[in-house]
């Protein structure tokens, strides 16, 4: 149920434009994904959020003059457990109906080795804007790019889950954004 809060983040983050700040084309939301794991009662619980929009202004040349951003549709997380996901738009997690969006926006972009980048921005959630850190890797993919995102966030911070000694505060972001 805890574990939806991973996927906030991740979702929360960017669909690419692969070209130097001009028109991107959309994203292929067949192979692009937001997903987050967490840790509940020893073991690992994933989810995802199924509904989200990104924009992506990449610059290979000049990577500093990227950004990223992000919305995702908190009503659609998805843990394959109906019961748990609607336990998860509850409140006490992502209180959907009062904060239906997370959001991402880049604040700063730079290179990380050859095909990487590293993605500083301000992560919303229920309300609260957090600065977060993203390590993004780029690949060709026939005529499309892959962006592949990591990340980590503390649930707590965010007041996702409350207090509890059977589930992690640790939520891990995966991310995969085909442009």
């Amino acid at each position: 149920m805890k574990s939806s809060i991973l996927i906030f983040l991740f979702y929360y983050l960017f669909a690419p434009n692969v070209v130097a700040p001009v028109y991107v084309p959309p994203n292929n939301f067949e192979e692009s994904y937001i997903k987050f794991n967490i840790r509940n009662l020893g073991l690992n619980v994933e989810g995802a959020f199924k509904s989200f929009k990104t924009t992506v202004n990449y610059n290979k040349s000049q990577p500093e003059k990227s950004s990223f951003s992000a919305e995702i549709q908190t009503n659609s997380i998805d843990t394959g457990i109906n019961k748990r996901d609607n336990h998860l738009k509850k409140a006490e997690y992502f209180d959907v109906a009062k904060y239906p969006i997370i959001s991402f926006q880049s604040t700063k972009v730079s290179a990380a080795g050859e095909d990487g980048l590293l993605v500083l921005g301000d992560l919303t959630i229920k309300g609260k804007t957090l600065p977060i850190t993203l390590n993004v890797t780029i690949a060709d993919k026939g005529s499309s790019k892959e962006f592949n995102i990591k990340g980590e966030l503390d649930r707590r911070d965010y007041k996702v889950g409350g207090s509890s000694w059977v589930m992690s505060d640790d939520v891990y972001l995966d991310l995969l954004i085909v442009n």
